[in-house]
């Protein structure tokens, strides 16, 4: 795993009360630049998945030759990164209920709009309540290739989706879409079950064509798969979104990313053998294990609520000194905290709102 040192004081970092989510931007940028030169004549575009981080001022960074718009979870953070004045939204989900298809239709007024359905009913509220708003929506069905969430399982229930979606107005088939899950690098037979599921996909996708549907676009892949993505000739656009600030557990993949992110917390007791901090779970997603501390060497660590405990063979930190955490989970992390404090080099430039944070409605 490789992290660039945070800055550790400035005019602004006396501000900075802990804990602090905080983004290194140079190491984002170059995170960003990395993955538009993976993409650099295959073709493919990129959607980067903005649930990563829910900061439209990360989202719009993310964007450019290979990449103009972006995919979101949640209708909420769609609304979210089309107020900020990102246009092109997939929001890669299925949306049923009928508040949030009108909120869908009505972003739709201003923004290109895509949703994901795997099944009829949804087709036919989508349609009238597009029809209603004057707008089109464009939709892609989602394939089940080996996550087995949502998606559709067969292509006999593609086609047939295909086929509701002709006969509205409102409604434009663009392609598909599906997901394979995090396939890290200690997955066993990883290359075996990505090229199945990749082959599922190609399966669907040829059935529709057969059937005299377009299919402009096939929407897959997130960054542990992002090599496997590049390579296959079915996939069109990437959704991945952890690349930009990276994970540990992402590590052993041969990927040109580094973490971008940490959250900072404070000495605040020191005894013995270890030391604690003021950041815990309620500051740090803990989905994927604990936090690793930078620049300490430690034999072990526990995290509660508020705390992260370290205990260490070497001299410990002081009181009052701060201690930068890797977050395990990156995207739990940022939807924890109101605002993240961005900095470049060695210096604190400015903190900006998480404003899509808790909007997953």
């Amino acid at each position: 795993m490789q992290v660039s040192p945070m800055p550790r004081a400035n005019q602004l970092a006396v501000e900075v009360a802990t804990p602090a989510l905080m983004v290194d931007l140079d190491v984002f940028d170059a995170n960003v630049a990395a993955l538009s030169a993976m993409v650099q004549g295959t073709g493919k575009t990129v959607r980067p998945h903005v649930k990563t981080h829910r900061t439209p001022r990360l989202a719009a960074r993310q964007l450019g030759p290979h990449a103009a718009g972006v995919t979101c979870a949640t209708v909420g953070e769609a609304e979210k990164m089309v107020a900020s004045g990102i246009s092109d939204i997939l929001i890669a989900n299925e949306v049923v209920d009928p508040a949030k298809v009108a909120r869908v239709a009505a972003l739709a007024r201003g923004a290109s709009v895509r949703v994901a359905v795997d099944a009829p009913g949804p087709v036919k509220v989508l349609a009238e309540t597009a029809r209603r708003a004057g707008v089109v929506i464009g939709v892609l069905i989602e394939v089940d290739i080996l996550l087995h969430r949502g998606g559709v399982v067969s292509a006999t229930e593609a086609i047939e989706l295909a086929q509701a979606m002709e006969r509205s107005h409102h409604l434009r088939f663009d392609g598909l879409m599906a997901y394979e899950g995090r396939q890290r690098a200690s997955v066993p037979d990883r290359g075996t079950r990505i090229a199945r599921a990749y082959a599922t996909l190609a399966g669907v996708r040829s059935a529709l064509i057969d059937a005299g549907f377009g299919v402009a676009c096939v929407s897959a892949a997130g960054t542990s798969t992002l090599r496997e993505a590049l390579a296959d000739p079915t996939i069109t656009e990437i959704q991945a979104g952890a690349y930009a600030l990276m994970e540990p557990d992402l590590a052993g993949l041969g990927l040109p990313f580094r973490c971008a992110a940490v959250v900072r917390g404070t000495v605040i007791s020191r005894h013995g053998r270890h030391f604690v901090l003021d950041a815990g779970r309620r500051s740090i997603g803990m989905e994927y294990g604990p936090p690793t501390p930078l620049r300490i060497e430690h034999v072990g660590i526990s995290v509660s609520d508020e705390h992260t405990t370290i205990e260490t063979d070497v001299s410990l930190p002081e009181l009052g000194e701060r201690v930068d955490l890797v977050p395990g989970q990156i995207r739990t992390t940022f939807n924890l905290h109101d605002a993240v404090w961005v900095a470049r080099g060695d210096q604190i430039v400015d903190r900006w709102p998480i404003s899509a944070r808790g909007q997953s409605s």
